[in-house]
């Protein structure tokens, strides 16, 4: 592991916590604001960052064969593709 590889995960990981604020409309500090658009935003920005540089530093086939990196972005396009509904859907939920 060398200090790409370090700033690859942190992107990846950090755009997860960045996304769930946006999408519960939590005010949390990003690189745009407090603004649950802005976190949005920042989320897509640092996953786009993050498979960028992966896909310079080791290419289109590296990033297929590697289970780590493929199962976190997998994760955080779920959630980038389900996070409004399930947010939604459990936001509506009453207490027990």
């Amino acid at each position: 592991m060398n200090f790409i590889d370090f700033i690859i995960g942190a992107l990846l990981v950090n755009a997860m916590p960045h996304l769930v604020f946006g999408l519960t409309k939590a005010h949390f500090l990003g690189l745009f604001g407090y603004s649950p658009k802005g976190n949005i935003a920042y989320a897509i920005l640092q996953l786009i960052a993050c498979c960028l540089i992966f896909y310079f530093n080791y290419g289109f086939d590296a990033l297929l064969n590697n289970g780590i990196f493929m199962g976190g972005l997998t994760v955080l396009c779920l959630y980038f593709i389900f996070g409004k509904l399930l947010v939604g859907f459990y936001g509506k939920q009453k207490p027990e």
